[in-house]
């Protein structure tokens, strides 16, 4: 017998006949996802998926579990489902180990539209504060300090965009949804299951990357995972040009893969289907250049950052009729998935490009649950705040059975669970979005951590400083 500090309860909460996944998480999954025929077919719309939040937050899909790009689903102890070897088999188990990486919350748009922006972006709701200090409360304590937006008359030059905003920046929904998203974490994995402790400890561990997106996001999650500690927390970052995430490190094998991969019959064919939406939004929005024609990051970003922060699809700043309509936002959205499942999943030289672009973070994930599987962990949580691209390609290293843009807030749970299994003692399961990722392997549901170190392994170069030339 174990030693676990909790009983495991019978009676799974909201279990549907497949593998206990609710309906919703079928949005997901679309099947006909790798063909350029789920773009062009307009009667699958956003394919469940919600677009759409108000200003404030938190904001939460109906029903909860389902595809929402402004604030996806994450574990939550109102659906959350122990795992069914536990439950209903005759193993024994406690959570010992929770490796967490989610991608910041909701913001402004990084792309503006070369036309301009007929509606004006507001952030005077929200303070991204911005101060340094010593690290013993002995020396100078520095006075708060946030940093505020605003335009002056005499400045000849144009951002393209009134308000008092930065393109990107958290916006306040974002942080009330960081600020839930922490709250629930604790619920299930602090209050629950007993592994996040009720203060910060030297066994748990914070990384972001150089961004404000993530650092800002830490703040509010973590906020709500501790609401009452006083202390300050360190977040881990590395030096941004060899940062490991958001493609911080210098390798020429990151463009040239990837214009390899953009010279395909797949991507071309992509491209001719969607010419004509292209150029109706290239004309409308004056959006003509290769960066905004060439994929439909630009337009998506764009759209997306509108609807989720309580704004409407934008118009010709000319034509104040000659708008975005809903169905062509679905089309590009549609598109968008298609280009994220190519890159992450189908694209002919997908190891390469995962390799090159994110195998050292994945080897981080590695080492950290090899550490587990040997008895030589040092911690018991870590929490990682990144980007999309980087929780698109650790989605593809697991083989994710299809790959929707990785949207706001979209988070991968790794659980280690130790049993008492003589043979395995260790075993993993990895949630997408609060729910058992589905791949080409079955769905993580139940693994042995040593077989998900093998499926993650073949991601990791061997020598990336020769790979990257």
């Amino acid at each position: 017998m174990l030693g676990f500090g909790f009983t495991l309860a019978l009676g799974l909460v909201g279990v549907s006949p497949v593998f206990g996944w609710s309906s919703a998480y079928g949005t997901f999954y679309p099947p006909t996802l790798n063909s350029t025929g789920y773009i062009t077919n307009s009667s699958i719309g956003t394919y469940g998926g919600i677009y759409k939040a108000d200003t404030n937050g938190p904001a939460e899909g109906t029903p909860y579990g389902i595809y929402d790009y402004c604030c996806m689903p994450h574990p939550r102890v109102q659906e959350y489902e122990l795992p069914a070897a536990l439950t209903k088999g005759h193993l024994q188990g406690k959570l010992v180990f929770l490796e967490y990486m989610q991608r910041h919350q909701r913001r402004t748009p990084y792309n503006i539209l070369p036309g301009g922006e007929n509606e004006a972006y507001h952030c005077d709701n929200v303070r991204p504060y911005l101060y340094a200090g010593p690290d013993s409360k002995s020396g100078i304590q520095p006075l708060p300090m946030y940093a505020q937006t605003y335009q002056d008359p005499s400045n000849p030059f144009t951002p393209g965009v009134n308000g008092t905003c930065q393109y990107p920046q958290i916006t306040i929904g974002g942080v009330q949804d960081g600020y839930q998203h922490g709250k629930d974490l604790w619920a299930v994995y602090g209050s629950k299951l007993g592994l996040i402790p009720r203060q910060p400890n030297n066994r748990v561990w914070f990384r972001s990357s150089e961004s404000a997106l993530t650092q800002g996001s830490a703040g509010a999650v973590l906020r709500g995972v501790w609401p009452s500690y006083n202390g300050a927390l360190p977040l881990q970052q590395m030096v941004s040009s060899v940062d490991t995430v958001n493609e911080g490190y210098s390798c020429s094998a990151i463009g040239s893969t990837l214009n390899s991969l953009k010279s395909t019959a797949e991507w071309n064919e992509h491209l001719t289907v969607t010419q004509p939406l292209r150029s109706t939004l290239g004309s409308m929005l004056g959006a003509t250049s290769d960066s905004w024609q060439g994929t439909f990051d630009h337009f998506s970003d764009n759209f997306q950052a509108r609807l989720c922060n309580g704004y409407a699809l934008p118009c010709s700043v000319t034509n104040s009729s000659d708008c975005v309509t809903m169905k062509m936002a679905e089309e590009v959205f549609r598109a968008g998935d298609w280009e994220w499942n190519y890159y992450w999943r189908t694209n002919p030289d997908v190891v390469k490009y995962i390799q090159v672009v994110e195998g050292l973070f994945i080897g981080e994930i590695v080492t950290r649950l090899q550490a587990v599987q040997d008895g030589k962990s040092s911690l018991d949580y870590s929490h990682t705040f990144v980007h999309d691209g980087d929780i698109g390609p650790v989605l593809g290293s697991l083989g994710i059975n299809a790959l929707r843009w990785p949207a706001m807030a979209s988070n991968i749970a790794f659980e280690v669970w130790k049993t008492n299994d003589k043979q395995n003692p260790f075993y993993a399961r990895v949630l997408y979005c609060g729910q058992p990722v589905q791949t080409i392997h079955g769905a993580l549901n139940w693994v042995p951590l040593s077989e998900l170190i093998s499926i993650m392994s073949p991601y990791v170069p061997k020598d990336i400083v020769s790979l990257c030339g």
